[in-house]
């Protein structure tokens, strides 16, 4: 019977513990994705102030340091890469919309017949 006794205290004590692990776990998981949620708020608002920065740059209201100048390089490449790619874009979908304006003309005329002839009845 002690024995028995015994190993139930045991037993209640490890769960005690286990239930505290699974606590601190449980915390440190919200804990975790607060900071996560507080990161991305701030990736956010850096991208605002960035962008914000850019623009004034573009319209010669705002010239920063002359150690900026990689920096500001870089994203002139990168507008200009994206510019082409949207540019490629364009040039495709006009493309393809002059090509079915062309076969749209060249059906306009025609009677449209079935692929395969019809059966003979007998």
């Amino acid at each position: 019977m002690k024995q028995i006794q015994q190993a139930f205290q045991t037993a209640q004590s490890q769960l005690a513990q286990l239930r505290e692990q699974v606590t601190r776990t449980e915390e440190l998981a919200r804990l975790n994705s607060r900071g996560n949620s507080l990161q991305m708020e701030k990736d956010k608002a850096l991208r605002e102030l960035g962008e914000a920065v850019w623009r004034m740059v573009q319209k010669g209201k705002l010239e920063l340091p002359s150690s900026l100048a990689p920096v500001v390089k870089s994203v002139e490449v990168a507008e200009q890469r994206a510019a082409a790619h949207a540019a490629e874009i364009t040039d495709i979908l006009q493309e393809g919309e002059a090509v079915a304006a062309r076969l749209k003309g060249k059906n306009d005329g025609k009677v449209q017949t079935p692929l395969a002839p019809k059966p003979k009845r007998k």
